[in-house]
């Protein structure tokens, strides 16, 4: 039986925070303009429309889960590793950072049980 340690507890919840904070960033984004909405939180529209519809007691106890509910959308770990380097200037960098998250697929909706 594997036992938490306070460390594990802290990273728990700071997941929890950020699930939350996102979540309710999401919803925002999503009331103020829906299609950049699902662009910046690169959820699919079904997806967006869920999130949407959830309640503030819906939200606490999905951001209550101990997984990451949000993803790191840029996985070309050679775009990651040129974005990264100091000599690329901050227009250009940018761009294509914007072109790589244009061209990422959105997130499935997936099962949670809270």
């Amino acid at each position: 039986m594997a036992h938490h340690s306070g460390c594990d507890d802290t990273a728990l919840s700071e997941i929890r925070d950020v699930n939350l904070n996102y979540l309710i960033l999401a919803q925002r984004l999503l009331r103020e303009d829906f299609a950049t909405g699902l662009f910046r939180t690169g959820l699919s529209e079904e997806t967006g429309r869920i999130v949407l519809q959830l309640s503030l007691q819906q939200v606490v106890a999905l951001a209550s889960t101990t997984a990451l509910l949000c993803g790191f959308r840029l996985n070309d770990a050679s775009l990651l590793s040129a974005l990264s380097k100091s000599g690329m200037n901050g227009a250009l960098q940018q761009a294509r950072m914007t072109m790589a998250l244009t061209q990422a697929p959105t997130m499935p909706l997936q099962s949670v049980t809270v």
